[in-house]
Order: C-alpha cells, then sequence, then structure tokens
C-alpha cells in the first residue's frame, strides 16, 4: 500500500456550509443544535469517608475503654494494697507492744528465775597485764535462801481502751 492510497481513504472533513435562514416552519422542523460537552466528573462515594470517620470513632472507643478498665484494676489494686498496709500496720504495732512489754526489767527477771537463773554475786575483773584476778572470784551461782519477792505483773499497755474499730483516715467504713 502506498501513501497516496492510504491519505484517500482518510476522510476527510466535509465543508461547512452557512446555516440556512431559518423561518418559523424550518424551525420546528429542524434539528436542535448539539455541542461537544465535556464528560461530567464521576461523582465519588462517601463511603470511603464515612468508614474512615467510623473507625476514628471506634478506635477512640476502645481506647477510652481500654483506659477506663486499667484505671478500674488499678483502683481495685491500690485498695487492697491499701487495706494489707493498714493490716500490717497493726500487726507490727501489736509486735512492737508485746516487745515493749517483755523487754521490762520485772519481765526479763521472772523469765530469768523460770528458766533456773540466779543473781550473780559480786563483780569480778581480770588484770590482763599481771593476770590475776581483781575482786572476789565468781563462784557458781547459787540460789538464795529465801525466795525473791514475787514480781507485779506489768499491766498490758492500754493504748486501745476503746472499742471502736479503725477505719482509715476518713473513717470511710461507717
Amino acid at each position: 500500500m502506498t501513501t497516496a492510497t492510504s491519505t484517500a481513504r482518510v476522510r476527510r472533513p466535509a465543508a461547512r456550509t452557512a446555516p440556512a435562514e431559518r423561518t418559523p416552519s424550518s424551525t420546528r422542523s429542524a434539528r436542535p443544535r448539539l455541542t461537544v460537552l465535556e464528560r461530567p466528573a464521576p461523582r465519588r462515594s462517601a463511603l470511603p469517608f464515612t468508614l474512615l470517620c467510623s473507625l476514628i470513632i471506634v478506635g477512640t472507643l476502645l481506647c477510652v475503654l481500654s483506659l477506663n478498665l486499667s484505671m478500674s484494676s488499678s483502683s481495685y489494686e491500690i485498695s487492697r494494697l491499701q487495706t494489707q498496709s493498714r493490716t500490717l500496720e497493726e500487726q507490727r504495732q501489736a509486735l512492737q507492744e508485746q516487745d515493749d512489754k517483755l523487754s521490762t526489767p520485772q519481765e526479763l527477771q521472772a523469765r530469768a528465775v523460770a528458766l533456773g537463773m540466779v543473781p550473780s554475786g559480786e563483780t569480778a575483773y581480770i588484770d590482763l597485764s599481771t593476770g590475776s584476778v581483781v575482786g572476789q572470784a565468781p563462784t557458781t551461782g547459787t540460789p538464795p535462801a529465801t525466795a525473791p519477792a514475787p514480781v507485779a505483773p506489768v499491766p498490758q499497755a492500754s493504748i486501745y481502751d476503746q472499742n471502736e474499730p479503725y477505719h482509715g483516715m476518713g473513717n470511710e467504713g461507717r
């Protein structure tokens, strides 16, 4: 195929002719004038935007829910630890009172006598430079001929005279 024949096949635009004068009768029968318009842009769907907003709202709600759950569990843990701390503090105070009671001289003497211990005699010292004993040499302890005077029992510490239970600083249990 040659170039001359290929150009012959190309369709040439038809020459424009001047529009005919219109008369009232010819306007009714004439075809409407058509023009080429741009193709309208396709309308975007609102679905992606709606899904994005929904995901943001659901994500926010899930974050708030998880924060509330963690705060709630932390609150219960704090409450449990405060109760345990109060209990341990009361036990510590009770043990301190018992220790104070058992450390009194009267209580120590009574327990020593119950174990069979006797009071010591005079005190003797060893002079290290000479190696001699200064004072009366200690002898084996012998129980006194008379029984020691009974020791008056130490009364219980009466710190807690009231029978009112402890309810914390704000009396939460009332």
